[in-house]
């Protein structure tokens, strides 16, 4: 019972929601996962008119692009490296969980992702 239990925590863990924030303040409501994709892929600056700044939380990076993007470790890499090689884009700035309510508070354009509960508003959340 207590190792099924265990396994029970670390599967929900490896399978944690996401949420993407913005600030209280940003009028912002919502965003739909083709929105995100395209501001997460630099494809656009804008979500419903609105210009975001997007911006990685490297805790819950890759479980982000696997339910939002649709992507792999490797594929996201090589978009990237692809992006850069070619001198277009280079990808969202990286913070870690500890810095997602200080980067929101510092520019409510910031658009970021946890899976840990926040007090900030969501505007999408993965299942």
């Amino acid at each position: 019972m207590k190792n099924t239990s265990l396994l029970i925590l670390f599967c929900s863990i490896l399978n944690a929601d996401i949420d993407v924030l913005v600030s209280n303040n940003n009028k912002l409501n919502n965003a739909t996962k083709n929105e995100l994709a395209n501001v997460y892929l630099k494809k656009t600056d804008k979500i419903k008119g609105k210009k975001v700044i997007a911006v990685n939380n490297k805790d819950d990076y890759n479980e982000f692009n696997k339910k939002v993007l649709n992507k792999t470790p490797n594929q996201i890499h090589a978009y990237w490296m692809k992006q850069i090689f070619l001198g277009k884009k280079v990808p969202p700035k990286n913070i870690t969980q500890k810095d997602v309510k200080k980067e929101i508070s510092n520019n409510p354009n910031t658009v970021t992702y946890t899976s840990i509960k926040s007090d900030e508003k969501v505007i999408y959340e993965t299942k």
